[in-house]
């Protein structure tokens, strides 16, 4: 009997080795994604930053140098590992010069067979504008347009009601000190994100009394701003002292 029992327990242990044994490999790729895109022109690659959205699987392509032209540049993709990539609704090839100007389409494939179709587009990169009436409070250099000789001998500015559309600028007309201090209440208009620039508007007349003269400056348009040079580029009406239709100063903010 005991030689049966050991026969028997020979046999399950043999049983219970025998099993398969099914070894799990290699988790496929399954994730169909653009990761960067790196165009380029005839000069070689052009910095850009991508911001890629793998939720609606779209690449936009921020390019820092606004000389590029967007209708000749070839482009490269990263792709997720082990993917594959092929342009779609006649949008150019990767690695083929072509039209870039408009928003072109591709589709990605992973190893696991999955698909998805992106959209990848060129854009010029425009520097983050913040708050307006900054750039143009505290000390500013202001320089008188029709007589540079008599350019005020300070300037300065200060945001309003913490809006960052208004700012009120003082300085004494003609360089004579406070005397002869006047302020212009500035509304800064919507920015123009292509050109970084927008308008000027003097809220209300200013008055100041220079050379024996009594000035006034009209509130209305009042000329324009440069967000890219910042500087306040104002041509306003005004009378008081000769025929000249409009007076011009050109402020920036002190170094």
């Amino acid at each position: 009997m005991k030689t049966i029992y050991q026969i028997l327990a020979l046999l399950i242990l043999v049983s219970i080795s025998c099993e398969p044994v099914f070894n799990e490999g290699p988790e496929v790729p399954d994730s169909p994604y653009i990761l960067s895109v790196s165009p380029g022109n005839e000069n070689g690659n052009i910095a850009v930053i991508n911001a890629v959205d793998t939720i609606n699987n779209t690449d936009s392509v921020f390019v820092k140098d606004k000389t590029v032209v967007f209708s000749n540049l070839y482009i490269n993709a990263s792709l997720a590992s082990g993917c594959r990539i092929e342009a779609i609704e006649g949008s150019t090839p990767c690695g083929t010069y072509g039209d870039f100007s408009a928003p072109s389409k591709y589709r990605v494939t992973a190893p696991s067979g999955k698909t998805a179709d992106w959209t990848v587009v060129l854009e010029y990169y425009v520097e983050p504008i913040g708050c307006l009436a900054d750039r143009w409070s505290g000390e500013l250099n202001c320089l008188d347009m029709r007589w540079a000789d008599y350019s005020p001998t300070y300037c300065t500015g200060v945001k309003v009601d913490d809006d960052c559309s208004l700012v009120n600028v003082t300085f004494d007309m003609w360089g004579y000190g406070e005397s002869t201090e006047i302020t212009f209440k500035l509304k800064l208009g919507p920015i123009d994100m292509e050109s970084l620039t927008g308008d000027l508007t003097l809220l209300e007349d200013a008055f100041v009394t220079a050379e024996g003269a009594d000035l006034t400056f009209f509130a209305g348009p009042a000329g324009s701003y440069s967000a890219a040079a910042n500087e306040l580029n104002i041509d306003v009406a005004w009378a008081g002292y000769d025929e000249t239709e409009t007076y011009k100063f050109v402020i920036t903010p002190k170094e």
